[in-house]
């Protein structure tokens, strides 16, 4: 009797931790519902993957100092008439607080307790809102849709996600778990399974994402960076109390373990000493909403490997940027001053594209908008004719590297 009430002690326990963990591996899985197994493998194998990746120094070393990875993001706005109807300027809000937290740029940085203070570390990342739609068309990145059940999060929001192998997805419903829960959202661990099924992403309540009217947080308060948190799953983080005191925990050996797992505490250390050994309270990953602070240099790791993994690598892909608008073009104004200018004619064409440059083309490269590489023609003088009449009828896009600056124009096929 005892052996039995001990089991169903353990099952409730569990239920009870999965409830209180709606982002941790064991939820994700759960909602993964007949994929549940594919998953598990392909988690498997990044986790050897990453593993590998920590112990190659010089291959760590290599990947930490390249230049700023890009992330092209779509932000998903579901409203009900005015209801959920967050503005501009609380999604782009959002978003900062996400870039500065990410790079070491937030408020309270410089604020950690000094026993982790040194081994603090930012990731050069930037995630950028999308300037190109999957058609090539102009867009803001923030989409509206009105959709009663969407508010709720009581359909599949993801439904109305965009090419999960080009786009980062955030769906704000203004509840993603029903109602005003004080859980806040959830994310996809990477994996290419899930973006192959169109369900990766990050589902989050507009009501805690940034600052503005349709906010409930208020400016500087570290619940807001819950959205930090759930884009550290969406690159391989766990849970800083995974497994409490106990097991393999988060794999990441320079963060402490913690019993951890409720929201409800307030302050940097509450937590200290709860496995024996200070608390890293003020880590993102931990639950403690109200002191969200940083990342440590093994969770960057992890984060810089994950960026290889088969279902990110392409998001960040120079072909990537250009399909979706990210890449990082010199201003207007530094173009009048400094860029070369490349004529382009006709446009749109059915036979021949004409380029005439002020200078001498070194390289130009066609892409289609999935980011695919078409053509790559080198040295080509001032001027160059390229042959479009094998080409479906379309929108592409052509950079043209000269004197060592470039230029990207759109072009289309009729």
């Amino acid at each position: 009797m005892i052996r039995i009430i001990s089991i169903f002690a353990l099952i409730l326990l569990y239920q009870l931790s999965a409830a209180q963990s709606p982002c941790s591996v064991e939820a994700y899985l759960e909602r993964a519902g007949d994929n549940a197994k594919v998953l598990q493998l392909e988690m498997q194998e990044n986790e050897a993957f990453t593993q590998q990746f920590i112990l190659d120094q010089s291959w760590k070393l290599a990947k930490a100092q390249e230049s700023t990875y890009t992330i092209p993001v779509v932000i998903h706005v579901f409203h009900w008439g005015d209801d959920g109807l967050i503005d501009e300027q609380q999604a782009l809000s959002g978003l900062q607080v996400l870039n500065d937290d990410f790079k070491g740029l937030n408020d309270d940085w410089d604020s950690i307790d000094a026993e982790f203070d040194s081994i603090k570390a930012s990731l050069d990342i930037e995630f950028c809102l999308a300037s190109l739609d999957p058609d090539g068309n102009p867009t803001s990145g923030i989409i509206y849709h009105e959709d009663e059940a969407a508010l709720t999060n009581d359909m599949n929001v993801k439904s109305y996600g965009w090419d999960n192998h080009r786009y980062f997805n955030f769906y704000l419903p203004k509840y993603a778990f029903g109602d005003s829960s004080d859980f806040t959202a959830y994310a996809t661990y990477p994996a290419l399974a899930t973006v192959e099924a169109q369900d990766d992403g990050v589902v989050y309540s507009s009501i805690r994402w940034g600052y503005g009217s349709k906010s409930i947080v208020e400016p500087g308060h570290d619940w807001v960076s819950v959205v930090t948190h759930e884009v550290g799953h969406w690159l391989n983080l766990r849970h800083t109390f995974q497994d409490g005191c106990f097991g393999a925990g988060d794999m990441v050996d320079d963060t402490p373990p913690t019993e951890g797992g409720t929201i409800i505490p307030e302050g940097c250390y509450n937590f200290d000493g709860s496995c024996g050994v200070s608390t890293n309270g003020s880590n993102y990953m931990d639950y403690n909403h109200g002191c969200k602070k940083m990342f440590t240099q093994g969770q960057v790791d992890r984060m810089l490997a994950a960026l290889q993994f088969p279902g990110r690598i392409g998001l960040w892909s120079e072909e990537n940027l250009i399909g979706t608008g990210c890449l990082d073009l010199p201003t207007n104004s530094e173009q009048e001053h400094s860029f070369t200018k490349v004529d382009c004619f006709p446009n749109p064409s059915d036979s021949k594209v004409f380029f005439n440059s002020e200078d001498v083309i070194e390289e130009l490269t066609l892409f289609n908008l999935g980011g695919q590489l078409l053509e790559s023609h080198q040295d080509l003088a001032n001027a160059f004719s390229l042959d479009v009449s094998d080409l479906p009828a379309g929108v592409y896009l052509c950079r043209v590297l000269s004197a060592n600056q470039i230029s990207a124009i759109k072009i289309v096929v009729d």
